[in-house]
C-alpha cells in the first residue's frame, strides 16, 4: 500500500483516465459523503487519511489493468459484488460516464447510502441492486456484464460462484486478491469449471499502489448452469 498517498497525487499515477478535474472532485466528494455518512452508516476500518491509497487509489488500478487486460477498451457494463460504499464500482462509475455500473450489496443501509451518493454526484450510470449475490446471480443481471468484479468478499472458490454467473460470454471476472492468490487458485480449480470460467492470468498492482495485491481474471468460456449460485449461505457454506 502507498498509505501517504495524497489526493492530488491520484491524477499523475493514472495518466490514461482524462479530464482527473472532471473525476477528481468526485472522488474526493464521495470521500466526504462517506464520512458525513459515519458512524450511522460503517463501511471500511481504515483510517481517513489512508483512503486516497488504500480505497481509490486500488480501485482505480484494478480498472487500468482491466482496461489492459481489454487490450484498451473501457467495459460498456460492469457489476461490483459487494460494492460496501462503493469500492471499486462508484469509482469506475466516475471515471468512466459512459459505463453502465451496477452495485450489488446486500446490507440495505449501505444500499441507500449508495443510491444516494450516486443522486448527490449525479452518477446517472450506476444503479444499486438491494440484493445478496446470490439472488442478483438469478435476476435480469445473470450473464450481462462485460465485466465483473468484488473486493474483499470471500475466498475465491466462494467468490466465483457470486460472480462468475452475472458475467457475460467472453466476459471477463477481475478479483483483487492478496498474498494467499497462488493457493486460492489451486483451490478453485472445480469451481472454475463448475461455474463456466476459466483462468486468464493475474497481475500485480504497481508498487506504488499496493506491494501485496494482484488481480486474478477469469474468462466465462461457458454459460453458468443454473443451479449457481446455489441458495443464500450455500456458497460460504459449502464451497465449490
Amino acid at each position: 500500500m502507498c498509505p501517504k498517498l495524497r489526493w492530488d497525487g491520484l491524477p499523475g499515477l493514472f495518466l490514461g483516465f482524462e479530464a482527473p478535474g472532471r473525476w477528481l472532485p468526485l472522488l474526493q466528494r464521495h470521500a466526504r459523503l462517506l464520512l458525513d455518512a459515519a458512524p450511522a452508516v460503517r463501511v471500511t476500518s481504515v483510517p481517513p487519511d489512508e483512503w486516497p491509497a488504500r480505497h481509490y487509489a486500488e480501485a482505480l488500478e484494478l480498472l487500468r489493468l482491466v482496461i489492459q487486460h481489454r487490450d484498451g477498451q473501457p467495459p460498456a457494463s460492469l457489476i461490483d459484488v459487494g460494492s460496501g460504499g462503493g469500492f471499486p464500482g462508484m469509482i469506475v462509475a466516475a471515471i468512466l460516464p459512459n459505463t453502465e455500473v451496477w452495485l450489488v450489496e446486500p446490507l440495505q443501509k449501505r444500499a441507500r447510502l449508495l443510491e444516494a451518493m450516486a443522486g448527490q454526484l449525479a452518477l446517472t450510470n450506476v444503479h444499486v441492486v438491494a440484493e445478496r449475490a446470490e439472488t442478483a446471480g438469478h435476476t435480469m443481471l445473470r450473464e450481462t456484464a462485460e465485466v465483473v468484479t468484488a473486493r474483499a468478499v470471500a475466498p475465491l472458490r466462494e467468490l466465483l460462484e457470486y460472480t462468475a454467473p452475472l458475467a457475460a460470454m467472453h466476459g471477463i471476472v477481475a478479483l483483487p486478491k492478496g498474498s494467499t492468490l497462488a493457493t486460492e487458485l489451486g483451490d478453485a480449480a472445480a469451481a472454475m469449471e463448475a461455474v463456466g470460467v476459466a483462468a486468464a492470468g493475474d497481475v500485480a498492482m504497481r508498487e506504488s499502489i499496493s506491494q501485496t495485491l494482484r488481480v486474478a481474471f477469469f474468462t466465462k468460456v461457458s454459460p453458468s448452469p443454473p443451479r449457481y449460485p446455489r441458495r443464500p449461505g450455500m456458497p460460504a457454506k459449502r464451497p465449490l
